[in-house]
């Protein structure tokens, strides 16, 4: 190689080093274009995906209609969620019911108070009631899991004692149940 650029003029070797230059310019000049290109793809894939993600999501145009759907939705949380009177009867037979399932010994049911509770614009009754539950961990875990999964959906467990009682453990449980009226 070097006999080569040796018998080369200076003429010839000005555009031989000339030509080297170009190729590698327009060598990094393809891999800035394509590294370009590269980020114009994912820049054009993301504006595609927050379009369609805009797309999809419905903005109400005028505030009467969130209104409305906002009164309807309360209605129907209120219906779900909080029934009209305190079902004392369904809620002590639900009580019953789940401590024979497990088998926990249910007692000192005590109604506290009947009150009334403002939450936002909605007023509630909120009955609060203590009982106490003995049995064995697990059944007394298990008593426990079925008021909250139970049909009560605004039963609420406010506080909750459990310490061992002999061979056994003892709940004492405070639970606030709301209605709306």
């Amino acid at each position: 190689m070097m006999l080569f650029l040796q018998q080369l003029s200076r003429k010839s070797l000005y555009i031989l080093v000339l030509v080297a230059v170009a190729m590698i310019g327009s060598g990094y000049m393809t891999w800035m274009t394509v590294q370009d290109a590269g980020a114009k793809l994912s820049l054009d894939a993301q504006k595609q995906s927050a379009t369609e993600a805009l797309n999809r999501v419905t903005l109400a145009t005028n505030m009467e209609s969130v209104k409305g759907e906002l009164a309807a939705v309360q209605a129907q949380l209120k219906e779900v969620s909080f029934p009209e009177q305190a079902p004392s009867v369904e809620l002590v037979a639900m009580l019953v019911r789940a401590s024979k399932e497990v088998g926990v010994e249910l007692g000192n049911l005590q109604v506290l108070a009947v009150e009334q509770e403002k939450v936002g614009t909605n007023s509630y009754n909120v009955t609060r009631q203590r009982l106490q539950v003995r049995g064995g961990p697990t059944q007394v875990a298990g008593f426990l899991s079925r008021l909250e999964k139970g049909e009560f959906r605004s039963l609420v467990i406010n506080n909750l004692s459990i310490a061992p009682q002999g061979g056994t453990w003892e709940a004492r449980i405070d639970m606030y149940l709301y209605s709306t009226r």
